[in-house]
């Protein structure tokens, strides 16, 4: 029997996930939720990422992205959120981005990107091939899922 898009996760994903680390500024465009947080990006994706917080933020919430490589800006909203640990103060929160691009300075992006080099360079923003041993990289299959209850 073939896997239903509902069956296969791999099937309703859109592109591959990569791990990727840059510091953004993630503003709220919702005057009911005001917020201005400093995070980090632990995995993106042309449609988003998936970034680290200091508190948590209700999904549905319009935001702003910006300090991307560039000095670009970009608007999104907030499409999961769950805590990273049992008793954890860091959040981490699903971003999709209003129009799909590679805005995180990835040079060399995956074939199903469909974007080509990223024209910006990003100093220091170099993947780590040992991180998928560290937490919260070890929270995370090889596919991308995040996995809270993983060691």
């Amino acid at each position: 029997m073939a896997d239903t898009p509902t069956q296969n996760p791999e099937a309703q994903r859109r592109s591959i996930r990569m791990r990727w680390e840059i510091s953004i500024r993630l503003t709220s465009l919702d005057p009911a939720t005001p917020f201005t947080e400093q995070g980090q990006t632990l995995v993106v994706n042309p449609q988003g990422c998936g970034v680290r917080l200091g508190r948590p933020v209700p999904p549905g919430v319009p935001v702003e992205i910006d300090g991307l490589p560039g000095g670009i800006g970009v608007t999104a909203m907030v499409a999961n959120c769950v805590p990273l640990g049992t008793g954890s103060n860091q959040w981490l929160v699903g971003i999709a981005l209003d129009q799909p691009a590679n805005v995180w300075g990835v040079q060399t992006p995956p074939a199903d990107w469909g974007t080509g080099p990223a024209k910006v360079a990003v100093a220091g923003a170099t993947p780590d091939p040992h991180k998928r041993e560290n937490w919260p990289f070890s929270q995370f299959s090889p596919r991308g899922e995040f996995h809270p209850g993983r060691k």
